[in-house]
Order: C-alpha cells, then structure tokens, then sequence
C-alpha cells in the first residue's frame, strides 16, 4: 500500500547516517551479541545452543488476550479461580515465575526465551496490577544475572516487537522501544512478516517483482538493523505460503530468503549476527500430511530440510546466518495449520544434516510453545495446591529434555552428503 511505501520512506531516509552503536551494560554474563560478534560462527553456536546444538527456546509471546483463552480453554482455570481475567493474569505470572525460578535444570535444555512485550514493559507504570504482569520476566532475568562467568549453558532473554512495523513509520518510537528492551537486558528481539496468502502475493515471482513487497522486506531489514545498532540479534518470522502443492511452496521460501538476503545486504546488516525462522515449505495440506505413513512423513521432512538450507546457502552466498528455527504451524484457529511432530522434528534434522557438513555447525534449534512444552496439562497441574506446582514444574523440565532429546539424537537413514 502508500502508507507502507511512505512508512518505508521515513524510516530508511535516514539509514546512511553514521549512528555510534549503543554501549553494553556491564554485565558479568555475556549477551547473545557479544558471543555472536567474538567467535566464529561454528563456536558462536555451540556456546548459545549447546556442543550438540540440542538447547532450544521457550516461547511465550501470547498477547493479554490469547493467555486468557490458554487459561480458560485449556488450563480449566475458571473451576479453579473464578472468571477474572486479571485473576488468570496473576495466576499465570505465578506459575512461569515458579517454572524459571532457580530451575538449573530447566537451563540445560533451554537456552532461549521469547517473551510478549507486555511482560517485559508493563511494570514501568509503576501500578501494583501491571507489575505482575513482569513477573516472569523479571525472576528470568533475575537468573540471567546470576549466572557467573565462565558459564556451560548461558540463557538469553528475548522480547516479540508485534507492532515493530507501525513503529517503523515513525524512526523515533522505534528507537525508543528498542532502547527500552536494551535497558531491560534483551538479548534478541522476534519480528514477524506475514506475507499473506497465495491469493494475496499472487506468485512466488511476485515478492521479488512487486515494489509493495520489496519495500516490506527493506523495511524488515532496517528493523533488524536498528537492533543491531544496540547489540540486539533479530529473530526474523517471514510468513508465506507453505502447504501450497506443485513446487509453489518451495517457490515462495527460495524467492523470500533470496529477498529478504539481499535487503540485509543493502542496509548492511551482519548475517552472521541474525537467527531466521519459517514455516517449511512441505508442499502438501495438514489432512494430507497426517494421513502419510511415518516413515514417508520423515521422508518429506529431510527433503524439505535439506531444500531449505541449500536455498538459504544459495542466497547468502558465502556468508552465514547464527541460527535457523522451523515454526510448525498453529494449532488454534477454525483450520489449524500445525505440523505432525515427527514432520517437524525431521526438516529440522534434514537442514542440521546439510549444515553441519557445508557449515560445521547445526544451524537449526527446536523452539517450542504451548505445543509441546507448556501443554494445557502443566497448567491444569498447577491448580493442585504445592503438590501440583511441583508436578507443573517437572512436566515442564521433562518436555524441554525430550525435545532436547528428540533434536540431538538425529535421523540416521537416508542422508548422502
């Protein structure tokens, strides 16, 4: 549209100024940037996701909304606690602030967490309500800070910038808002890109043709880089079609990352210093997908897996990025789009594969939600009295270590290098 063709405008106008990068807090833990910018990217990644790359990230960047549905729908909470929204609010920001607190265990398995922006800024106000909001973050971060150096198994704060693109449209706030995260101790900042659907691009050549979409992936580029200007990774989403059949998926995938490459090449962003994320372009619909044998969904994924690092490959040309996570679908909504696990599990196998020989590092970490890691029955635990917080909080552990599991023990067959 003109609005995002203007907004586009105002934000890189300024984008050949020399701006001096913003100085780090002193810290006796090392931010995911500073690890990023000293080692080399095969080290860089095995300290962040671990020597086998089997630390992944929590993610809990549900909108105020979204966390009353969890609480209501899927935890049971209102037989519990009443129906006040506020009531669920506090019972939520209780339970994750028991699941991190002095959780060494937690910390083997997960490195990263993504928080919703409200849980990270809310507190700000100064109001006793807001305040618990933060809570969660607040104990994490509280674990950060203790963590003395040198450290075995780090662990990074990150914050979902949902509104990151009407920031853009005026420089100012988003400048601010990121300097906020930083004062906060964000390591990485999420910023998502929902393209549309096939309807709405109207071809794979259309994201590299059409100057309304080329426009949306510089914007995206400068975005990343005002988080690097105050050491912040981004974290990129792009969205495009990915179940589309005949080819068209893996269409969409390469002419995105092929854009979206050149435009952080443009606004001279540090590849090496981005973690990328998308749904894989499996190229078949969910009711297809589950009705496949395991073994031919397996199949798929290491076909996909591997698609997508050598189109990554190609279009960085030389250069690296620091990670790769494969979003797995939605499994809420009138149609849910989520993947089969062991789909899932297997594109993420396919791309290590080929890293790990071209690259010398796995590139590809496990990310998890409310799919498979805070699962309804964690919070419907957590209204047993002490006896089911504990409980919550094994569950909890458990989950992280079979997804740790799952990733470092890898698909042996099928794989020529």
């Amino acid at each position: 549209s003109g609005k995002t063709m203007m907004a586009f405008a105002a934000f890189a106008g300024c984008s050949g100024a020399a701006i001096a990068l913003i100085p780090t807090s002193t810290s006796t833990t090392s931010s995911m940037w500073q690890i990023l910018d000293s080692q080399q990217p095969v080290q860089a990644f095995k300290t962040i996701f671990g020597e086998s790359g089997d630390r992944g990230e929590y993610m809990d960047g549900y909108s105020r909304q979204s966390m009353a549905e969890r609480c209501r729908e899927d935890y049971k909470w209102e037989k519990k606690f009443g129906r006040d929204c506020n009531d669920f609010a506090s019972q939520r920001a209780d339970m994750m602030s028991h699941l991190f607190n002095d959780n060494e265990r937690l910390w083997k398995h997960v490195s990263m967490v993504a928080f919703a922006e409200h849980y990270v800024l809310d507190g700000d106000g100064g109001d006793e309500g807001e305040t618990l909001t933060t809570k969660p973050f607040d104990t994490f971060h509280k674990q950060k800070q203790s963590q003395q150096q040198p450290r075995n198994d780090p662990i990074f704060g990150g914050v979902v910038l949902s509104d990151w693109q009407k920031l853009s449209g005026e420089r100012s706030s988003i400048e601010q808002k990121l300097a906020d995260f930083r004062e906060k101790g964000i390591d990485y900042v999420r910023l998502e890109c929902n393209f549309g659907s096939a309807d709405d691009i109207g071809g794979a050549a259309q994201l590299g043709n059409n100057p309304l979409f080329g426009a949306r992936f510089d914007l995206l580029a400068e975005a990343a880089k005002e988080c690097q200007k105050r050491e912040m990774v981004p974290l990129v989403l792009i969205q495009v079609p990915w179940r589309e059949t005949g080819g068209d998926s893996n269409d969409y995938f390469k002419q995105a990352i092929k854009c979206f490459a050149n435009a952080l090449r443009d606004a001279r962003v540090e590849s090496k210093q981005v973690i990328l994320e998308t749904r894989p372009p499996i190229g078949v619909s969910t009711r297809e997908e589950r009705g496949l044998a395991g073994t031919m969904r397996i199949s798929l994924g290491l076909e996909t897996g591997r698609r997508m690092f050598d189109a990554i490959e190609e279009a960085f040309d030389g250069d690296t990025v620091a990670g790769f996570c494969v979003a797995g679908g939605s499994t809420k909504g009138d149609v849910p789009t989520a993947m089969e696990d062991d789909t899932q599990n297997a594109v993420r196998q396919g791309m290590r594969q080929l890293a790990r020989v071209r690259w010398g590092y796995d590139l590809c970490f496990w990310e998890m939600g409310a799919k498979l890691m805070l699962q309804p029955k964690v919070g419907r635990l957590w209204g047993n009295a002490q006896v089911g917080r504990d409980a919550a909080r094994e569950l909890f552990c458990v989950n992280a270590e079979d997804l740790a599991d799952e990733i470092k023990d890898g698909i042996q067959y099928g794989f020529n290098p």
